[in-house]
C-alpha cells in the first residue's frame, strides 16, 4: 500500500471537506477507504484548517463580487440595451429571441416566489405588460401571424410548401 504524504492528506482532507466521497478519494489516491478514513478523521486540527481556510475563501470571494457589482450591472444596462435595438431585434431569429427572453426571465425572477394565479401579479409580469404596450412587433416576420408574414418566413423542416 502506497504511504500518502504530507500534502496528499492536506489534498485529501480539503476534498472532503468539499464534498468528494471516501470511495472516490480512496480510488484516486490508491489507498483503502479505511486509510482515506483515518486521514480524514486522524487530524482535527488540520480539517478545521481547511474548513476555516474555506470561509475566508468564500468571504474574500462574495467580498470580490460585492466590489464589482456597479460594473456588473452597467454592463447588463449595455447588453440590455444592445438587446433592445430595433436593427438587432428585426434580424434575430425567434430562436435567438426566444433564448434571450428566456435567460432574462429566468434570471429576473430567480428571486421572486410563485404566486397562486389569482394572487398579484409579480414584478415581471407588471413589467412585461408596461413593455407590451407601444411596441411594434411587425418588423419581426417571425412574430407577425402567417396570414400577414407575406411569404417572408422561411419553411422549416416541418413545414411542407404547396
Amino acid at each position: 500500500m502506497a504511504k500518502l504524504t504530507d500534502k496528499q492528506k492536506k489534498k485529501i482532507i480539503a476534498e472532503s471537506v468539499n464534498g468528494s466521497s471516501m470511495t472516490a478519494l480512496a480510488k484516486k489516491y490508491g489507498v483503502s477507504t479505511a486509510t482515506i478514513h483515518r486521514v480524514v478523521h486522524g487530524d482535527e486540527k488540520l480539517k478545521e484548517k481547511v474548513e476555516q481556510k474555506k470561509a475566508e475563501n468564500t468571504v474574500s470571494i462574495l467580498a470580490f463580487m460585492d466590489s464589482k457589482k456597479n460594473d456588473v450591472c452597467g454592463l447588463i444596462d449595455k447588453l440590455l440595451a444592445a438587446m433592445g435595438d430595433e436593427d438587432k431585434l428585426a434580424a434575430a431569429t425567434v430562436n435567438q429571441l426566444a433564448t434571450a427572453m428566456g435567460i432574462v426571465i429566468d434570471k429576473y425572477t430567480a428571486r421572486e416566489t410563485p404566486q397562486s394565479s389569482g394572487a398579484k401579479k409579480n414584478n415581471l409580469l407588471e413589467a412585461l405588460a408596461a413593455c407590451r404596450e407601444g411596441v411594434d412587433f411587425s418588423a419581426i416576420p417571425e412574430l407577425r401571424p402567417a396570414a400577414d408574414a407575406d411569404g417572408d418566413m422561411v419553411a422549416g423542416p416541418d413545414v411542407q410548401e404547396q
